[in-house]
C-alpha cells in the first residue's frame, strides 16, 4: 500500500521517540548492568590470583631443579 492509501485508512506515522514508548521499544529498554559487571570482576579477581598462585608454584619448582 501507498502512503497515501493508508493514511485514508486512519494509519498514522510514528516517530523513533513514539515508537520506543509503544510496547517497551528496543530504544527504550533500560538495563542495570551494576551486578553483572561486580560478578565480573569478582571472576576475573579470582582466575587472576589462581594463575598467580599457580605460577608462583610453577617458578619454585623450577626454581629447585
Amino acid at each position: 500500500m501507498k502512503n497515501l492509501e493508508l493514511k485514508e485508512l486512519g494509519v498514522q506515522e510514528m516517530n523513533a521517540t513514539e515508537m520506543t514508548n509503544v510496547n517497551g521499544g528496543l530504544l527504550g529498554i533500560s538495563i542495570d548492568l551494576g551486578p553483572l559487571f561486580a560478578q565480573l570482576n569478582k571472576t576475573l579477581t579470582e582466575v587472576v590470583s589462581f594463575v598467580t598462585t599457580q605460577v608462583k608454584i610453577v617458578g619454585a619448582i623450577l626454581g629447585a631443579l
